[in-house]
């Protein structure tokens, strides 16, 4: 597991490139972790977009993929009040920081959601690495290619 200094070092630097956004603090997986929460008007997304960002730890596969779900938990209860698919959409980013290879389980976890978005990414801030699912599911394909540039210019270390 990255050690705690680094993993602090990467959410200080995270938290400065989501200037603007809301910074909170919860549980979530039963990590205390911190959470970035912005809402915008998307023209392209047709209506009010909640964009939350959730960092965490995992050592394993199946303990990202428990984060990543409780994460997208909590960003549905940060969303607007507007019905998902009629004005409110959701698009959650839970960061996974990890020195342990999890690129193929966030490539091959796939997460789908009724108008909501699920895209998780690992990263590791010794490497500089940030690992996504690459792929572009054909039902709200077009949007994957913001969510890799995201996890490229935002979220990658």
């Amino acid at each position: 597991m990255e050690s705690d200094e680094s993993v602090e070092e990467y959410i200080e630097t995270l938290a400065g490139r989501l200037d603007g956004f809301e910074r909170s603090t919860t549980t979530v997986d039963d990590q205390r972790v911190p959470v970035f929460h912005d809402r915008s008007l998307s023209l392209s997304k047709f209506g009010l977009v909640d964009t939350v960002f959730v960092v965490g730890t995992a050592d394993a596969a199946s303990q990202a993929r428990a984060f990543s779900e409780a994460a997208f938990e909590h960003g549905l209860s940060l969303k607007s009040k507007f019905p998902r698919g009629l004005g409110g959409n959701l698009v959650v980013y839970p960061v996974v920081v990890s020195e342990t290879d999890l690129a193929d389980w966030v490539r091959q976890y796939g997460p789908k959601h009724w108008s909501s978005f699920e895209f998780p990414v690992v990263v590791d801030p010794t490497e500089g690495t940030a690992d996504y699912d690459e792929s572009s599911p054909l039902w709200g394909g077009i949007y994957y290619k913001g969510f890799r540039k995201t996890a490229e210019t935002t979220i990658k270390p």
